[in-house]
């Protein structure tokens, strides 16, 4: 990807707008985002997100190819997806799951 740095501070200022998101730093490593104090996903460099979505989401993004079963499994069985973005239009795609994410965590936070 032509500038990974630019493209991932694209990506983070535009889950920041989202309401309500806070920033912290992950337990293991890289920054976490969340609502309402529930983590929805975390980034481990500017190409690699985990990201966590309710089990039916994670099933359908899964199958539809967007994102990749999360390395852990036990992170896998609780919703967690990963994600890589090599090129704009993996942008795209991470945004639309990651709102999925948002919107789940969102839920749970209520």
């Amino acid at each position: 990807m032509e500038d990974e740095s630019s493209t991932y501070k694209s990506l983070r200022a535009w889950i920041l707008q989202l309401p309500g998101v806070k920033e912290a730093p992950h337990r293991v490593g890289g920054i976490e985002f969340q609502v309402g104090g529930v983590e929805f996903m975390h980034s481990h460099g500017p190409t690699s997100l985990d990201i966590r979505l309710s089990k039916e989401d994670q099933a359908s993004v899964l199958k539809t190819g967007l994102a990749s079963p999360h390395r852990a499994l036990v992170h896998s069985q609780a919703g967690w997806v990963t994600f890589q973005i090599e090129n704009l239009q993996d942008l795209v795609n991470a945004r639309s799951v990651i709102q999925l994410a948002y919107e789940n965590a969102k839920k749970n936070a209520g």
